[in-house]
């Protein structure tokens, strides 16, 4: 009966742990969804939010998981070749991250690597395929990669704006190039080192018009498609060969 007793007891505190530390942070979004059609340039999405006095906030956005390829060009013969590459598996294709203060001095780097929040860690325990073998450069490589994602604007950094002490706000931009999928973002509390409170939310991005029934069918029907452009390019081909005769 004692026993019994121990044990329910224990049930209930470690429940009654579990609900005070894993509270959820307010949030939420301006839209929660994204259409792409053929004059789109880009969308900014605003994001707000409670801030909670004595916490830290950081906000990440990652978009759909994709393999990520990165080559290298070398000189041969007065040629340029792709000799050398790398692809690194399960890689967010977008990453947006803004906190309000740098995540390094507010999470240890065993959780910054853990829930992915940082550009350079990114690439951490994660697999890779490459086509050679030394392992001498392959700081050199994941930095490129990051570069290359920045250059695209589909790595960035933002800030979070403070109003009042009570409220965050950040504005992301997603760019012409994003791609169609579902984007994650999660905003995390942190106190004291520790993550204390985490909520997801998620930002569909989709085409819409021709634009849609075009990448649907190529991403459907790839082998169909393939052979439709080929199709398409030879009797352009011979269409504009017999307007030049003409002319």
């Amino acid at each position: 009966m004692h026993q019994l007793k121990y044990i329910i007891f224990f049930v209930f505190t470690f429940n009654s742990f579990e609900v005070i530390n894993a509270t959820n942070t307010y949030f939420d979004l301006s839209e929660d969804k994204i259409e792409i059609q053929t004059d789109f340039i880009g969308k900014e999405i605003i994001i707000f939010g409670i801030l909670e006095e004595g916490k830290e906030i950081i906000l990440s956005i990652k978009g759909p998981i994709k393999n990520s390829k990165i080559q290298k060009k070398e000189r041969i013969f007065g040629f340029w070749f792709n000799t050398k590459q790398i692809t690194y598996n399960n890689i967010p294709s977008t990453f947006y991250i803004a906190s309000s203060k740098k995540v390094e001095d507010i999470l240890p780097t065993s959780t910054i690597i853990k829930e992915e929040l940082s550009f350079n860690l990114i690439l951490e325990n994660k697999i890779s395929n490459r086509n050679f073998i030394s392992d001498a450069s392959q700081k050199i490589w994941k930095n490129n990669f990051v570069r290359l994602k920045q250059n695209k604007n589909l790595f960035r950094k933002y800030e979070i704006k403070n109003i009042n002490n009570k409220l965050f706000q950040t504005r992301v931009f997603f760019p012409s190039n994003s791609i169609p999928g579902k984007y994650t973002v999660n905003i995390y509390q942190i106190k004291n080192n520790l993550i204390t409170g985490k909520d997801e939310k998620f930002i569909i991005i989709e085409k819409s018009g021709i634009g849609s029934k075009i990448y649907n069918f190529a991403h459907n029907h790839s082998a169909a498609y393939g052979l439709f452009t080929i199709l398409f390019a030879v009797i352009s081909g011979l269409i504009a060969a017999t307007l030049f005769r003409r002319y």
